[in-house]
C-alpha cells in the first residue's frame, strides 16, 4: 500500500505539472506541444484516478492524490516560469524626472524608446521598455529609486521581430 501511495502522489505531481505546462503552450500557441502534453497528461490521469477510485476506501490513496495535485500545481507554476521567456512592454510615465529615469534604465542595461505626451497636469515623458517578465522588478526598482511618483504599467507581448530585449541575450 505504501508503494501505491507514493506512485499515486508522484504520478499526480507529474500529471498536474504537465497540465500547467500544457496551458502555457496553449497561450503561446504551441499547438502540437500542447496536444502531445495533453495526451500524456490524460493517460497518467486516467491510470491514477482509476486506481484511486478502485481502492477509494484507502484514505492514504485519496490523500496522496490530493497532495499530488497541490504539489503538482506548485511545481507546474515553477517549471512554467523557468520555461517562459515571456516578453513584456513596460511603460513608464514620468513628469520632470524622465532624463534621470532614462539614464538609470540605460545604465541598468535596458533599451528604451522615449517620447513626449500630454498628461492631466501637462507635458510628460513616456518611456517604453521591452524586457522579459523577470526583468520587470529590476526595472521598477531602477525607476522608483529616481522617480517614486512615476506611473508604470506593463503588458505581455507576442509576435516580436528585431530590437533589443533586456533579459534575452541575442536579438530577436
Amino acid at each position: 500500500m505504501f508503494v501505491w501511495t507514493l506512485v499515486i502522489f508522484v504520478a499526480r505531481v507529474f500529471d498536474v505539472s504537465l497540465g500547467t505546462i500544457r496551458v502555457h503552450f496553449i497561450v503561446r500557441q504551441k499547438k502540437l506541444l500542447a496536444a502531445l502534453t495533453g495526451f500524456v497528461e490524460v493517460m497518467i490521469f486516467i491510470l491514477i484516478v482509476s486506481r484511486v477510485i478502485q481502492d477509494i476506501q484507502h484514505l492514504p490513496y485519496v490523500l496522496a492524490y490530493a497532495g499530488g495535485f497541490a504539489a503538482g500545481t506548485l511545481l507546474g507554476m515553477h517549471l512554467t516560469e523557468k520555461l517562459s521567456r515571456q516578453v513584456v512592454q513596460a511603460t513608464v510615465i514620468s513628469k520632470g524626472h524622465s532624463s534621470e529615469v532614462e539614464a538609470a534604465l540605460r545604465e541598468a542595461g535596458f533599451a528604451l524608446t522615449r517620447y513626449g505626451g500630454a498628461g492631466r497636469d501637462g507635458p510628460v515623458d513616456v518611456l517604453d521598455v521591452v524586457c522579459t517578465s523577470r526583468g520587470v522588478s529590476r526595472l521598477i526598482e531602477a525607476v522608483t529609486k529616481v522617480d517614486p511618483r512615476a506611473f508604470l504599467y506593463s503588458r505581455e507581448l507576442s509576435g516580436l521581430h528585431g530590437g533589443h530585449v533586456y533579459g534575452i541575450k541575442s536579438k530577436m
